[in-house]
């Protein structure tokens, strides 16, 4: 499981959404605001890194492991569009931290991962058609 480089990727992306419970959105003179005081960005949060993490044990089962890391990907694009909306509509003299950048990287990750999935199962299915054929010519 863990020698595959898609399990690597999606290690990653879940490494980076884990951080993202701790790490702080944005910091201006008076506050820091964190991830997880917003409700909807906690729950996006959880939900993304949910998927990420539970689509690493899901090597058994390609093609729905591709539809969860396909999934998965636009919801963390969603997310970063949400990030994004709230730093266009921030308050005078707030800084973003680069943890903001996190659902992009991760969503990145996601979808190189399904790609390598699904190279993988191309490799099963090309076997297994040449098993199958061989079988059938006696």
């Amino acid at each position: 499981m863990i020698q595959r480089i898609q399990t690597l990727f999606l290690l990653a992306a879940s490494a980076l959404l884990f951080t993202m419970f701790f790490g702080v959105m944005a910091t201006s003179a008076l506050e820091s605001v964190k991830y997880n005081q917003i409700t909807p960005l906690l729950i996006m949060n959880i939900v993304t890194f949910s998927m990420a993490f539970v689509s690493i044990f899901l090597y058994k089962q390609r093609v729905i492991q591709i539809r969860v890391s396909i999934f998965n990907g636009v919801i963390l694009l969603a997310f970063q569009g949400w990030i994004l909306w709230i730093f266009f509509n921030r308050p005078e003299g707030s800084a973003f931290s680069v943890s903001a950048l996190f659902p992009i990287v991760a969503a990145i990750l996601s979808i190189t991962a399904m790609r390598y999935i699904a190279r993988d199962e191309a490799i099963v299915r090309s076997t297994s058609r040449l098993r199958n054929s061989g079988r059938t010519r006696k």
